[in-house]
């Protein structure tokens, strides 16, 4: 099959690598790791905690790859093994947000291909069928985070300030914008149940509101968790729990293309290729700049900066 691979860092000048880390290691493994932003900015050795966990979980799924017996661990096997790599990467950092990572690999089993997921990076399998789990957080930082935007552009003639304001806010918490006098605690009221209506998370309303007037900085609390509709799993250095792991195998003869990315990327294309990858990219950009309508997420570009890195690999 032909490899195709695009990665590209969130800054516009490419001043700095983003937090994806694509992986190919032809006839042995193909992947896509995710680094989550870590919203205190925190960077190790030069290098951001995102990044860091994507690096240290892509190098150890490569040698689980190339370890004739490893590589036929389960799913839940190598999740472990992952797991236990990245806490003793960063565990002994003591970082107030332990970093984490998705993954999203493709096998090369010889006579099959195996595929393992984790987080909301994805894979789509000839064209059509793709595999793929959004955060229901993510859906109340999205809603809380498109209200201030809407907000902040009311009250300043700039867009990209209105962007940096609403991150800030949406990263640090309510709390954080009401004491810096930017929004009153009425209006913070009237976002969180926004939030809540829109996710249909009446049941769960004072957990909603606890997270947003934290922010994303206290997201972690909810990674690899159990108990509530905004837990989720991801790669943090612990075992998760909630059941989200995608692991399954096919047949090559089944299995014309694969397609692996990141969430930088809002939607699929129609056609394989990087350059349809890119072109669907740069035509939701046009459509939607600032992420708050059709593509609407937790960040949105500025003039600086995309909204997200985006990578995504391709066998065709």
């Amino acid at each position: 099959m032909q490899l195709e691979l695009f990665n590209r860092s969130k800054y516009r000048d490419g001043s700095a690598p983003g937090d994806d880390v694509p992986l190919a290691v032809p006839g042995v493994i193909y992947g896509v790791f995710d680094g989550a932003t870590d919203p205190l900015g925190t960077v190790v050795d030069g290098i951001a905690t995102g990044r860091l966990a994507a690096m240290t979980v892509a190098a150890e799924m490569t040698a689980i790859a190339l370890d004739p017996v490893a590589r036929t661990a389960t799913g839940d096997q190598i999740i472990a093994r992952l797991s236990s790599a990245l806490k003793a990467r960063t565990g002994p950092l003591d970082l107030p947000i332990p970093p984490s990572t998705t993954i999203a690999v493709a096998l090369d089993c010889g006579r099959t291909w195996r595929f393992l997921l984790l987080g909301d990076s994805a894979v789509r399998l000839n064209g059509t069928e793709v595999h793929h789990k959004e955060k229901i957080i993510d859906h109340v930082s999205t809603v809380a985070r498109v209200a201030l935007f809407n907000t902040f552009i009311g009250q300043i003639n700039d867009l990209d300030k209105a962007e940096a304001m609403s991150r800030r806010t949406i990263f640090l918490g309510l709390d954080m914008a009401i004491a810096d006098g930017v929004i009153t605690p009425a209006h913070a009221a009237e976002i969180v149940e926004e939030a809540i209506e829109a996710t249909q998370l009446h049941a769960f309303a004072d957990l909603v509101k606890t997270f947003l007037m934290g922010g994303i900085q206290t997201q972690f609390g909810f990674g690899s968790a159990v108990g509530n509709p905004l837990c989720f799993d991801t790669m943090n250095g612990t075992i998760p729990r909630g059941g989200e792991l995608q692991y399954f195998e096919r047949e090559k003869t089944d299995i014309t293309s694969i397609e692996l990315y990141t969430d930088g990327y809002p939607c699929c294309p129609t056609d394989i290729s990087v350059e349809a990858w890119e072109a669907t990219f740069h035509a939701a950009e046009a459509t939607d700049f600032h992420k708050t309508k059709q593509f609407a997420t937790v960040k949105g570009s500025t003039s600086t900066e995309f909204y997200d890195d985006r990578s995504v690999v391709i066998l065709i």
